[in-house]
């Protein structure tokens, strides 16, 4: 599907929004964002009452750094907070704790069983890498790490805006790259190829540094723009790479989840049950 016939069926089908938004504060008033909140705790009362599905606890602007379009209704945000909210315990001060449900999907997808004693996971989360990228949702169970970036209605993958993009990639990925250097085909990731093309793409894969730590780039198989420049970037990884480096379309976990007895109808209903193309095989 084109992306623009993709993205126009997603707003055509977001929720009844009784206060519509602007765009940056500029233009006609649109349907999908919700009103124009002035602090995060604003933004997070709007996506409590119009933007969460209704077995989903509420956002805490104090415990979650919500994205400055969070209160869009296509927020790819919340619409990661509304997937794995459901299947994961309360907040400790420090991280959250999967249940058994979580457990269960994310096994299919690292092919390793996975044990809940020890697992921890969080929103916006942040490694101890110089980057300071922040991951959209983070698993740990003992060895294995699952890093995921989640995407919805974004029309690409996001290149550097690093005010000195050379500096910052001497000084910060190359240092990266060189030590995730075995999922990476040889010399397939040079300065260039990284800012300019597949910045974000190689900025998380870079995370897979062992065969434990798998990256996952979660978006709708129907998005052709995200689909067509993950498949390109794949072609920069090694065997070993794509075993550790996936894009997981939303309606094949969605399938999972079905499978696995996890209740998941109000977020397909909400997100993905409107795009026809979504469980096809990729």
């Amino acid at each position: 599907m084109k992306y623009k016939e993709f993205k126009k069926i997603v707003i055509d089908n977001m929720p009844e929004n009784p206060i519509p938004g602007l765009w940056q504060g500029k233009g006609a008033p649109r349907k999908h964002i919700l009103g124009n909140p002035s602090s995060p705790k604003e933004r997070a009362d709007l996506i409590n009452k119009y933007s969460l599905l209704p077995n989903v606890p509420l956002v805490d602007s104090g415990t979650i750094h919500l994205h400055h379009c969070a209160h869009h209704l296509n927020s790819s945000q919340i619409m990661c907070y509304n997937f794995f909210r459901p299947m994961i315990e309360g907040f400790d001060g420090t991280m959250y704790h999967p249940k058994d449900d979580l457990i269960k999907l994310l096994e299919k997808k690292v092919g390793a069983e996975l044990e809940q004693e020890n697992s921890v996971c969080n929103f916006e989360y942040i490694d101890k890498s110089k980057d300071n990228t922040n991951f959209d949702f983070y698993f740990k169970s003992n060895q294995i790490e699952v890093f995921c970036e989640i995407k919805y209605t974004e029309e690409r993958f996001k290149p550097s805006s690093a005010k000195d993009p050379h500096e910052r990639f001497e000084s910060v990925y190359k240092p990266m790259i060189d030590k995730a250097k075995d999922i990476f085909a040889n010399g397939s990731i040079s300065e260039s190829v990284f800012n300019t093309k597949y910045y974000q793409l190689a900025r998380n894969a870079i995370r897979a540094t062992s065969s434990g730590k798998h990256v996952f780039f979660i978006c709708p198989r129907s998005n052709e723009n995200l689909m067509n420049q993950f498949d390109q970037f794949s072609k920069c990884l090694t065997d070993e790479g794509r075993k550790r480096v996936k894009l997981i379309t939303w309606g094949e976990i969605v399938l999972d989840a079905y499978r696995l007895g996890i209740d998941i109808n109000a977020f397909n209903n909400r997100y993905l049950a409107f795009l026809p193309d979504e469980y096809k095989r990729h």
